[in-house]
C-alpha cells in the first residue's frame, strides 16, 4: 500500500487533472472541484504579479492549528491545556512543516522567481500550508481533517514529542528562549569512558553532569541547572 506521503506526491507532480482525480477518489475518497486552488497554492509572491498563494497560506495555517489541536485534545484527554499547547506547537511549527515539505519534494514543484536572499528550503512549510488552505476550501473540513492526521501520523513521531515536553535540557531551552539567555552546552569525554558535561550561561557555569553518553551527560546537567535556576528565581 502506498503511503499518504508517496501519494500527495504523486498530486502535485502530475498535473494532469484526470490523475488528480482518480488519486483523490481512491486515497480519501474524495473529487478534486477546483484544480486551480491547488495550482495557486504552488505560486509564491516572488513570482507572481497578481495571484500568490499567501491568502491559502493563512488559510491553511488556521485550518492544519484547529485539526492538530481537536486531535491532540481528543487523542490525549490527560494533557492539560499548558501541554496541549506547546506539542501542538511543536507539530506545526515552521521547522516541522519545512521538513514535511521537503519529504514531499514540494520545493521542485514552487514556482518563484531565483533570488540571492530566497530559499526555497525555508518558506516550502509555507506552501503545504497554502495547500491544506486550497484542499479545505475545495473538499471541506472533513476530509481535510483525515488527510491532514494522516500527513502528520506518517512524519512525526508525536509520543517522543510529548516525551520531550518533559525532557530537562528541552525545559532548560525552553526558559532561556523566554528568558532571552543563551545556553552554551560544553560536552567532553572522561578517562573512564564516562562524559562530563557543563552548561553556561553567558560565560557563567551553572551546572555540571556525568553519564554513560553525551546525551545522557547532557540530561543530567539539564536537570541540575533547572534546579539551580530555581532557587535564583
Amino acid at each position: 500500500m502506498r503511503t499518504f506521503l508517496g501519494n500527495l506526491k504523486g498530486v502535485f507532480r502530475q498535473r494532469d487533472l484526470s490523475h488528480n482525480i482518480r488519486f483523490l477518489n481512491q486515497r480519501f475518497n474524495i473529487r478534486i472541484k477546483d484544480q486551480r486552488l491547488y495550482d495557486l497554492a504552488l505560486v509564491h509572491r516572488s513570482s507572481a504579479e497578481n495571484k500568490d498563494n499567501e491568502r491559502l497560506e493563512l488559510l491553511g495555517d488556521a485550518v492544519l492549528d484547529l485539526i492538530v489541536a481537536d486531535f491532540l485534545y481528543k487523542d490525549f484527554p490527560t494533557l492539560n491545556e499548558g501541554e496541549l499547547t506547546k506539542l501542538k506547537a511543536k507539530i506545526i511549527s515552521r521547522d516541522q512543516l519545512n521538513s514535511i515539505g521537503h519529504q514531499y519534494g514540494l520545493v521542485d514543484e514552487l514556482e518563484l522567481v531565483k533570488q540571492k536572499d530566497l530559499d526555497p528550503s525555508l518558506i516550502i512549510g509555507n506552501v503545504l500550508e497554502a495547500i491544506f488552505g486550497a484542499m479545505y476550501l475545495d473538499q471541506g473540513y472533513t476530509l481535510t481533517h483525515r488527510a491532514a492526521i494522516a500527513m502528520f501520523k506518517e512524519t512525526c513521531d508525536v509520543p517522543l514529542m510529548l516525551e520531550n515536553l518533559h525532557d530537562a535540557k528541552s525545559l532548560l531551552l525552553e526558559w532561556s528562549q523566554k528568558k532571552k539567555k543563551a545556553l552554551n552546552f560544553r560536552v567532553r569525554p572522561k578517562p573512564d569512558g564516562r562524559f562530563k558535561a557543563s552548561i553556561y550561561i553567558g560565560d557563567m557555569l551553572i551546572a555540571q553532569g556525568e553519564g554513560r553518553s553525551k546525551k545522557k551527560a547532557e540530561k543530567e546537567a539539564a536537570k541540575r541547572a533547572l534546579a539551580v535556576i530555581e532557587i535564583l528565581e
